[in-house]
């Protein structure tokens, strides 16, 4: 599976959008894998949303960037024949291809970008319990779209902005 590097690939799409559209905020789902370069390892990883201008949310990098459970890459080290096979144990604990999760975990990272905006190019929470956590494992993720909603602190910040958005 090709990596598109998220920083260039956000590059290319803002060189499409109109000069008049500066001031919109502008979110592209893609199905391309998106990844940054990391200096601390020096080397790619895969990501769901790059934040900016535009934003970029991968539907693949839902699939593929947060980790899935330990147990499963053991399961796949174990010599199980078949991807397939492996996964079967752990259903309902990752989002895989062809889910309608998909979608609602698209919701979050459009919620992600838009923060981004609102809270001066920082878009994550710590709580666990927002919607704005930097989810590292689909398990987190997975807990996200079930629980839903943003923290106290975020609320706040989110009625702030619709205040202030609607004065104007």
């Amino acid at each position: 599976m090709p990596l598109y590097d998220g920083f260039i690939l956000q590059r290319i799409f803002a060189e499409m959008i109109p000069s008049v559209e500066g001031n919109h905020v502008h979110i592209i789902p893609t199905s391309h894998l998106t990844c940054t370069f990391s200096e601390d390892d020096w080397r790619y990883h895969g990501r769901t949303v790059i934040c900016g201008s535009p934003s970029i949310i991968s539907t693949t990098g839902i699939v593929e960037a947060p980790a899935r459970p330990r147990e499963f890459y053991v399961a796949q080290r174990g010599n199980i024949a078949e991807v397939g096979n492996s996964k079967m144990p752990f259903a309902g604990r990752f989002i895989d291809y062809e889910e309608s999760r998909i979608t609602a975990a698209a919701s979050v990272y459009a919620l992600q970008s838009l923060f981004f905006f609102i809270n001066s190019g920082e878009p994550f929470c710590k709580n666990k319990k927002c919607s704005l956590y930097n989810a590292h494992w689909q398990e987190e993720l997975i807990g996200m779209i079930e629980k839903g909603g943003l923290c106290n602190q975020h609320w706040q910040m989110a009625d702030l902005f619709n205040k202030r958005s609607t004065k104007r």
